[in-house]
């Protein structure tokens, strides 16, 4: 409307103008006077906020840095070490691999075991870990001053060159003597060089391949070696860098010696640490632990983060040159499967310590491995029956060549999934993590992994009652299935265990396919089709299920009815049990639009987001908050349903600027820290992390949102808009800069999709690309039919949705896109964009489709497809596609 006004006083100046008849009392203009001081002064405001702003957050950051280097000064005390820990296993695994006997081992009835509990389920997330009270997470803006000391490294990380960028003056950091007082003479000239260079660099590189936190240290670590020739000078630079970088890393004395110790979420095994206020620090650089060690027991303020070891993610290597062919055979086929393995992912998997068997069973495929397997396994699967799939499964497991580790490596290693294939002997752990997988994944079957003694097996939720050994682990009935004994049927235990109660393992069974989720997700739409979305899912540490999403129009959730408010699209949070029925559902309603950006649970099932709003948000009945303009508001929910944290953010910025904030909270919802800061030039995505305090770190960007808070452009307001005119109206402004031009089409048409109201159909798009591309019909005929079946409902509060031909899915390139699917548009940086892919969109083949997650797109053509659970990337480039 503003602009709209402005428009019409600028055409009557201009006709006063013309005439020479000015009237010094037209409304219109002085509106437009009004309209343009209000701006410059929010302009100044923005400016001196900013301003304030950085110079607080500066000015923390020095007084973190300078507090830590005093404390470092008389800090150290003497620790005591603890001998490195072996991986509990009482007697030695059995030499040759175990077949099993008919006329000896009948399978024996199911309840012949006792019921056995397990352990609360690990999720394998990172997570922030033992914050201080007062802290802040590490923000990687790099100072304009510098650029000038910039220089470019290349790291050879496990064969694979990773292009870094460091202060140059860090060559020539050294440390004068092994005493506390040079050790803090260090940080001081640690903390004087642009150490954010190289963080921003690392992290850069670490999303874009995957790499967890242990991937993050071996770089650093790799890093240090290539930057400095002395080991003490080595150990000094990951300590301090792995600190500002959010790791509370520590360093210790003995003699001339420095030495880095790390904490871990995890326990590690083979490697002495050193027990300081409660925690375990590994030396990692010995086998044996360093007597008469010197070290201190307080952590670095930006310090927050212990080092997980959870590999959620597939690690994304993709250099043909790097790659090394292994091949498997499955039950009944002669010609084996050939699968491509990257040397840089399985020497980076053979560089981790061991650890706890969850890490093992919970980590990621590599998206070559996984996608050639289950292209390979799926069809062999189609037409059996549970049971018959399973054991399938069971037979091409027992073929795997049997050696223990002892054997083969002369020490314990336990293999991610990948290995299993990598290396030509396996034994009873390996199998067990390749074949839950297997059960989760291909066939949407629960499954737990069983430690006897010295052995591991797995068991499986079958849907229908199945004789032989089994084991209830929360309510559900497991039949145990053993990887590793030879032609065993399903039911059966080696006889040597017969007589043992296992210990279950739960794992994440994270899949979409699993039977909890798909079951929680059928209860949840039931009746409701079209309707009701599911945006996120987790499982809390108590084994709960939580999810979230949003709804239109009336539902009907657990035999009670809920009604959006006014038409609009209000959002929802249940928790579901341990066997999947619902415990409680709660929607929250708003006035006008409103979506979750971030989510996250806490340790005891409490539900935490960060929602962005305008208008008035409500809950029971209660108003929660209230904002004309986009705002956020962080809502925590107890377990009960109850709201037990609301934080109403209005921070205001102009147009076109946006500031990120900081937020810190105890789990009963009390404020601990809120800070605020520009983010230019800061890598700073909206998330909710929980520390194992239970307390809650929220973060996001506050300023303009896509969707939510640009106005509409004058024409869509316009009954002779046209959507085809306003598109080429951006395809000429992106023509005139380095954008590639199968992009410049598509940047135009997400220009307007970010906008608010109106629609766009797969017509507009059509007309758009015989125009601009007249042989595009001829080389993509399929794409192009699938383009007229489409029509864009341009975002509706933040949400774009994507109606299809009389519901039908449209096939586009190698993505199937749903009826009513939605999707998110944001620009990250200046010239790039970020579809989200909210639901109902999947990328894949014929055989295997996985959930697409994302797509970013870069100006020079470059697409990276974000999908699957595990986030698996892609890259490809928009000239193949449409070539």
């Amino acid at each position: 409307m503003k602009r709209l006004l402005l428009l019409v006083g600028v055409l009557i100046c201009a006709l006063n103008s013309v005439t020479g008849q000015i009237d010094k009392n037209d409304p219109f203009k002085k509106m437009d006077e009004q309209y343009n001081a209000r701006l410059q002064q929010m302009n100044q405001d923005y400016e001196a906020t900013l301003k304030r702003m950085q110079e607080e957050y500066d000015a923390h950051l020095k007084q973190m840095n300078m507090a830590f280097k005093r404390y470092l000064k008389k800090g150290f005390t003497e620790v005591d070490p603890t001998p490195a820990e072996v991986k509990p296993i009482e007697v030695p695994k059995p030499i040759e691999q175990p077949e099993f006997k008919p006329d000896i081992t009948p399978v024996k009835p199911s309840d012949k075991l006792e019921p056995v509990a397990p352990p609360a389920p690990v999720k394998p997330e990172v997570v922030i870990a033992e914050a201080a009270a007062h802290s802040i997470t590490p923000i990687f803006r790099i100072p304009e001053e510098a650029e000038a000391y910039a220089s470019a490294i290349s790291v050879d990380f496990f064969g694979s060159k990773a292009p870094l960028a460091i202060d140059k003056r860090m060559r020539n950091l050294s440390i004068s003597a092994v005493k506390p007082t040079a050790f803090a003479a260090y940080w001081d000239d640690f903390t004087a060089t642009y150490y954010q260079v190289y963080i921003e660099s690392l992290v850069s590189y670490a999303e874009d391949k995957n790499l967890n936190d242990w991937g993050v240290y071996k770089l650093v670590e790799q890093t240090a070696s290539q930057l400095f020739n002395a080991r003490n000078s080595r150990a000094m630079w990951c300590w301090a860098m792995l600190n500002q970088a959010g790791y509370q890393a520590k360093i210790g004395y003995a003699g001339s010696s420095v030495y880095l110790l790390l904490p871990f979420m995890q326990e590690v095994y083979e490697h002495p640490y050193y027990s300081i206020d409660g925690s375990n620090f590994y030396l990692m650089s010995h086998k044996k632990g360093i007597a008469n060690m010197m070290t201190y027991t307080e952590n670095f303020g930006g310090a927050t983060k212990k080092i997980d070891l959870h590999l959620p993610f597939a690690l994304n290597y993709t250099d043909e040159s790097n790659t090394v062919v292994r091949k498997t055979t499955l039950p009944n086929e002669k010609e084996p499967l050939q699968l491509n393995m990257d040397k840089t992912v399985m020497a980076f998997l053979d560089s981790y310590p061991q650890t706890v068997n969850t890490v093992y069973l919970n980590a990621a495929m590599s998206a070559s491995v996984k996608e050639a397997l289950y292209e390979y396994i799926t069809p062999r699967l189609e037409g059996k029956s549970e049971t018959q799939a399973v054991t399938y499964l069971l037979n091409y497991l027992h073929a795997f060549e049997y050696k223990t580790d002892r054997d083969q490596f002369n020490r314990e290693k336990m293999f991610f999934p990948d290995e299993l294939f990598y290396y030509p002997y396996s034994d009873c752990e390996d199998r067990t993590v390749l074949f839950t997988r297997l059960v989760n994944e291909l066939l949407g079957l629960d499954a737990v992994a069983l430690t006897y003694f010295s052995h591991m097996a797995a068991a499986v939720a079958f849907s229908e009652p199945v004789e032989g050994y089994s084991v209830m682990v929360d309510g559900r009935r497991y039949t145990i299935t053993d990887p590793t004994y030879i032609n065993a049927p399903i039911g059966s235990v080696m006889p040597e265990y017969e007589k043992y109660t296992p210990l279950a393992i739960k794992i994440n069974n994270d899949s979409r396919l699993n039977n909890i989720w798909q079951m929680i997700a059928r209860s949840v739409e039931k009746g409701n089709e079209g309707k009701i979305f599911i945006a996120d899912r987790t499982v809390a540490d108590n084994g709960k299920f939580m999810l979230s999403g949003w709804f239109t129009e009336a539902i009907t959730i657990g035999n009670r009815d809920y009604a959006a408010f006014g038409g609009t699209r209000d959002l929802w949070f249940a928790t579901f049990d341990q066997g999947g029925s619902l415990e409680w559902f709660q929607p929250v309603s708003c006035s006008d639009n409103l979506f979750t950006q971030a989510f996250n649970v806490g340790k005891e099932g409490n539900v935490y987001a960060l929602i962005n709003y305008t208008g008035s948000v409500n809950m029971n009945r209660r108003e929660l908050a209230r904002s004309p303009k986009a705002a956020h508001l962080i809502l925590g929910l107890s377990k009960n349903a109850q709201p037990i944290l609301s934080e109403n953010l209005t921070f205001e910025a102009p147009e076109g600027k946006k500031l990120a904030f900081y937020g810190k909270y105890k789990a009963d919802g009390t404020k601990i820290d809120l800070l605020s800061f520009p983010t230019d030039k800061v890598n700073f995505e909206p998330r909710i992390t929980v520390d194992s305090k239970n307390e809650v770190v929220v973060r996001g960007v506050v300023g303009e949102i896509e969707g939510l808070t640009k106005e509409v452009p004058i024409m869509l307001s316009n009954a002779n808009f046209s959507a085809e005119d306003q598109i080429e109206a951006n395809m000429r402004n992106y023509q005139q800069l380095d954008v590639n031009r199968h992009m410049v089409a598509l940047f135009s048409t997400l220009q307007l999709l970010a906008q608010n109201g109106g629609r766009i159909s797969g017509l507009t798009v059509r007309n758009l690309m015989n125009k601009y591309n007249p042989e595009f019909y001829k080389n993509n005929p399929e794409v192009y039919k699938g383009l007229l079946s489409m029509q864009f409902v341009v975002n509706d509060g933040g949400v774009v949705k994507v109606e299809t031909y009389k519901g039908r899915n449209v096939s586009l390139f190698s993505m199937k896109i749903k009826n009513n699917s939605n999707l998110q548009i944001t620009q990250p940086q200046a010239n790039s964009y970020l579809v989200k892919c909210l639901n109902g969109v999947q990328v894949g083949k014929a055989i295997v489709w996985y959930d697409l997650n994302s797509i970013a797109l870069a100006p020079n053509g470059e697409m990276v497809f974000d999908y699957d659970t595990d986030h698996t990337k892609r890259k490809v480039s928009i000239d193949e596609l449409i070539n």
